[in-house]
């Protein structure tokens, strides 16, 4: 009987503290799922909502793509630096931006890879529905291939936040989501030389993220471009890396 007396007296006070404790470990489970969706989706590279592409694989090319351009103030610049390197890029663009400089936009196209950044610098696609996303895309894509001459295949979101609906409306235009596997920060740090070590973590394979307009990686692209070609490594396009 003290036995028995004993197992009841352990079951009450298991009982008493699952219902104490079972709405904090409920409130706890809510907590760490918005914490998990929030994570997935300003980390497209972990595919947690579908396919993104963080890196290729080659043993001697990085890809350096440019976001947010074209830009009076650095599209000149980075396309001297690249061309004096003879070195390719990927620039995923701006419609707004595209059109109010096309002659910057055509001269990307005339010598390197052009990606959709989309027609704004927004991430309301991350929440619209798929096929009011998929409508936006579409004509972003018109828009841009009507300046450039190129049909658009890469499509990289503003602020790098994903959703399901995103990703749906991005498999409904057919294009190909573009990620990263070194995000230098540049639009954040501002320092040149915290952007070149930044780009220092780049091995074969790495596609980088970098920003046009007032950031430092116009003015540091050819030192990024020397250090590379020492460790020998060359810039391509994202369609040559993978």
């Amino acid at each position: 009987m003290p036995r028995l007396a004993v197992l009841v007296a352990l079951h009450v006070v298991i009982a008493l503290l699952g219902a104490v404790f079972a709405p904090v470990l409920a409130v706890l489970s809510g907590v760490s799922l918005l914490v998990w969706i929030a994570l997935a989706s300003t980390h497209p590279g972990w595919q947690l909502y579908g396919p993104a592409t963080s890196r290729g694989r080659s043993e001697s090319a990085v890809a350096l793509t440019f976001d947010d351009g074209p830009h009076p103030d650095s599209t000149p610049a980075l396309l001297d630096a690249l061309r004096a390197a003879e070195a390719r890029a990927t620039f995923f663009v701006l419609v707004d931006q595209a059109e109010a400089h096309p002659e910057l936009v055509r001269a990307i196209a005339a010598e390197h890879e052009i990606g959709l950044h989309g027609l704004g610098h927004h991430p309301w696609l991350t929440v619209w529905s798929p096929e009011r996303g998929a409508a936006e895309l579409r004509e972003a894509c018109a828009r841009l291939s009507e300046l450039t001459g190129t049909e658009v295949r890469l499509y990289r979101p503003p602020f790098g936040v994903t959703s399901p609906r995103l990703v749906e409306a991005v498999a409904l235009v057919g294009l190909d989501t573009i990620w990263c596997s070194v995000r230098t920060m540049d639009g954040v740090l501002g320092s040149e030389d915290r952007l070149v070590g930044a780009c220092r973590a780049a091995g074969a394979g790495d596609i980088l993220l970098l920003h046009e307009g007032a950031r430092p990686a116009a003015r540091v692209l050819p030192r990024v471009l020397r250090e590379l070609a020492d460790r020998g490594l060359r810039s391509v396009t994202v369609g040559e890396l993978l």
